[in-house]
């Protein structure tokens, strides 16, 4: 620039500076257009939440909303005319207990006494409650004994199905779902058990009988698997956590009737190798690349997290882009209104193909459209890489028992997400 500063004085000291010019014009042109780009993907970002992206809801910022309108004067509460959903009464033949009541309150309207109506003229109320915690202590008188050859000290037996543990199965049971699947911590749990079961128990006894449980459970976990593979369809799904200082993956595989759960350090394709090699149906997924590993025409792309990636792409600044986005979520409410009906058994599976015949064609369309877009925009990769695996969207409506989103996996995993 500090030559620029300074005046030409001939001709071509003039075109020289007019090309120095238009090459720092370009140079910023250039600059200006790559920031934009930058400022895009930065505003992309921001903008992420768990309608946009893979990001859980927690996540997403939430405003006060204000009511917009007034409130009502009515009382909250059931309304008047609102038909009333009571509790059905047990079986008599189900009930621990029955007592009758039969004495009466003086007459609240005259004073006088009163005397009971009819033998059967009675009302029925039932109160749930619970029995007085109590543990039950067995104790157990073992003998000791010597050897008659020897003489050595021996121990007699203790009952089949009885071990030198504190506790019995069904505590220790009791305990690990109460850590495992009700997310008690282990502290929690030594509290629980001292206020409520007046019985203490160390931490460390805690840990030893988890890590009990754990190895009892492994040969019938395991099992799980080969019932899922003779199923039609397994969703699959995966989310990482901290064990031991080191990155470890918890890989979900489930079907409707069981659930298979497999923690390992790796979240590649060779897992899927060693869990899956032998499952030939339907695999229901979201778009991780390692899911190439199955065939297109046995998977089935999670529809829920394409709605969140065509939400995305409408969200985008350029006009030609964001109008892609919106068709294709709208090709998507559509092909969900046809799944609906289908579920409730208001058309059947050849209408539901046959309807869906031109959602399949539009979506395709827009897709290819999406991918002559400018790279720099970055919904090019997103469109081929669905052109690519296009038969991968419409498995489910071929194939009986397969569900157009994975989100019974997701199911299976929020506990362990939570």
């Amino acid at each position: 620039m500090s030559e620029l500063s300074k005046l030409p004085t001939t001709l071509e000291e003039c075109h020289e500076v007019i090309q120095r010019l238009n090459g720092l014009v370009a140079d910023v042109y250039e600059l200006v257009k790559k920031l934009q780009y930058e400022n895009q993907e930065l505003i992309t970002r921001v903008n992420a939440n768990s309608k946009n992206s893979s990001k859980p809801p927690s996540s997403d910022f939430k405003k006060n909303k204000k009511l917009k309108k007034p409130s009502s004067s009515k009382p909250s509460g059931g309304q008047k005319g609102h038909t009333g959903h009571n509790r059905q009464l047990l079986d008599p033949t189900e009930v621990d207990a029955i007592i009758d009541c039969k004495q009466f309150e003086p007459c609240s309207f005259c004073g006088n006494d009163v005397s009971s109506g009819a033998e059967a003229d009675f009302i029925r109320h039932q109160v749930h409650e619970l029995p007085k915690i109590k543990l039950n202590v067995t104790e157990y008188r073992v003998a000791v004994g010597r050897c008659i050859c020897c003489e050595r000290k021996q121990v007699a037996q203790l009952p089949k199905g009885v071990n030198w543990g504190i506790t019995g199965p069904r505590l220790t049971s009791f305990m690990s779902i109460l850590v495992g699947k009700y997310q008690l911590s282990r502290r929690s749990l030594k509290e629980f058990l001292e206020e409520h079961l007046n019985f203490c128990i160390s931490l460390g006894t805690i840990f030893n009988k988890q890590k009990l449980v754990s190895q009892v459970l492994e040969s019938p976990v395991n099992a799980l698997l080969p019932v899922i593979k003779k199923s039609v369809a397994a969703n699959i799904d995966e989310t990482s956590h901290r064990q031991n200082g080191k990155n470890h993956w918890l890989w979900t595989i489930a079907s409707k009737t069981a659930v298979f759960f497999h923690i390992t350090q790796s979240r590649g394709k060779k897992v899927l190798h060693e869990l899956m090699e032998d499952f030939d149906h339907v695999v229901i997924s979201d778009r991780y690349v390692i899911y190439n590993y199955f065939d297109s025409s046995r998977r089935q792309i999670c529809w829920a997290h394409l709605k969140r990636d065509f939400t995305r792409v409408w969200q985008k600044e350029d006009k030609t882009i964001s109008r892609i986005g919106k068709n294709l979520l709208q090709c998507e409410t559509q092909l969900f209104e046809l799944w609906y009906q289908f579920r409730n058994s208001h058309i059947t599976r050849e209408e539901l193909r046959h309807r869906a015949g031109p959602i399949i064609q539009a979506t395709g369309e827009y897709l290819e459209q999406g991918s002559y877009t400018a790279p720099e925009l970055k919904i090019v990769r997103f469109c081929k890489n669905l052109l690519e695996n296009f038969s991968s969207l419409w498995c489910f409506l071929e194939t009986e028992g397969v569900e157009p989103t994975n989100n019974h996996a997701e199911r299976c995993l929020r506990q362990n997400v939570i």
